[in-house]
């Protein structure tokens, strides 16, 4: 064997040698390259597993969250439905507190205006009386004079008893007006006692004014009150006099001192409770 054919034989075997060598070296990379792409195929699987459970979590807590959201808007609409039924009832209240307040004013106009006429029938009742006394003790002078006097007699008994009807009935629708005048109050009273600021639902723009009773006078027509110019006081300001829990009455201011002021009494309770000293006395209920 020639040397170059030697030579092309050692060429071929390092050559050999090399691709096999070159071969074994591309198995085992690639080998390597398919565990790395299995493990990553398998954390990728994981990962995806993973995110899976998590957008399940998440969807859970949305519809948790949503229909968390739908009971809050029931509530809202049933928090505005109860919203508007209590403004209703207000403005009921506030209407049927004007129409009770007018009722008490013409009630009282009308007790007025009875014991006007009530005290002229009884003038006239007197004179009346008077009169037939007089008449009965002229019948004693003379015959004639008695005939006239009985003739008159009868005419004064006649007028008298009509008069003593006209009293009686004047009496009674007196009794009638003052009866429901103290339903009127009652009510008033019971709506004070339920917590309804009264002043409030009529406009009382009078600043809140606090003092006490501090004396009464004879047959409880007028108190005496803690308060005066000092503390912004006016005639004609309406103090509510309270004890604890029960309502006493109301009065209007008459005349104002400095620190203290006189008014006079224009409402009782119907329960028979005096004014007496160290009441409540307040502006505003």
């Amino acid at each position: 064997m020639s040397t170059m054919s030697k030579v092309f034989v050692v060429l071929n075997l390092v050559l050999s040698l090399f691709l096999v060598g070159t071969n074994a070296s591309i198995l085992s990379k690639n080998d390597e390259y398919k565990q790395k792409y299995e493990k990553s195929e398998s954390d990728r699987a994981t990962e995806k597993t993973a995110a899976d459970k998590k957008l399940n979590d998440v969807n859970g807590e949305k519809a948790q969250v949503d229909q968390a959201n739908r009971g809050l808007q029931n509530q809202k609409s049933d928090l505005d439905s109860q919203l508007q039924a209590q403004k209703s009832i207000s403005e009921q209240v506030r209407n049927d507190n004007n129409q009770l307040r007018n009722s008490v004013d013409a009630i009282n106009a009308a007790v007025k205006a009875l014991q006007g006429e009530l005290a002229d029938v009884q003038t006239r009742n007197k004179a009346l009386m008077d009169s037939n006394e007089s008449l009965k003790k002229e019948t004693a002078d003379a015959k004639k004079a008695q005939m006239d006097a009985e003739e008159d007699r009868a005419r004064i008994e006649g007028d008298l008893k009509r008069a003593s009807d006209d009293v009686a009935d004047k009496e009674r629708q007196l009794g009638e007006v003052t009866k429901d005048r103290d339903n009127k109050a009652a009510t008033l009273e019971a709506l004070v006692k339920l917590g309804v600021d009264v002043p409030a639902l009529v406009g009382n723009n009078v600043a809140l004014i606090e003092g006490k009773v501090s004396a009464v006078g004879p047959n409880s027509t007028f108190v005496v009150l803690s308060v005066g110019q000092n503390e912004g006081v006016k005639v004609g300001f309406a103090f509510h006099v309270y004890r604890g829990s029960d309502y006493i009455g109301r009065v209007v201011v008459d005349n104002v001192l400095p620190d203290s002021a006189t008014a006079r009494v224009t409402f009782k309770n119907s329960k028979g409770l005096e004014f007496q000293a160290m009441d409540n006395a307040t502006t505003r209920l």
